[in-house]
């Protein structure tokens, strides 16, 4: 089990600095993919830990907050378009 939990925080940390590479680079689309990646993610690791003795309400907020910064990158996306 521990080794699972280190593979997926070794694939979090990995698109993590993905993330702030493609940042800086013109294209933005990229960016935008890899925050789809970041949500879809989550999505795997909440039903992955339904099988916990977790609550679904925690579940759920925990879900919330580790979307926050893909729905604020997608917001300066979509608002803040490259001319």
């Amino acid at each position: 089990m521990m080794i699972k939990t280190w593979i997926w925080l070794l694939i979090i940390a990995v698109l993590c600095a993905l993330l702030i590479y493609v940042a800086k680079k013109k294209t933005k689309w990229f960016g935008l993919m890899l925050s789809i990646l970041f949500f879809v993610v989550s999505i795997f690791i909440v039903v992955y830990s339904k099988s916990m003795t977790s609550s679904y309400l925690i579940l759920f907020i925990i879900f919330i907050i580790a979307n926050i910064p893909t729905a604020i990158q997608l917001y300066i996306f979509f608002k803040y378009p490259e001319n």
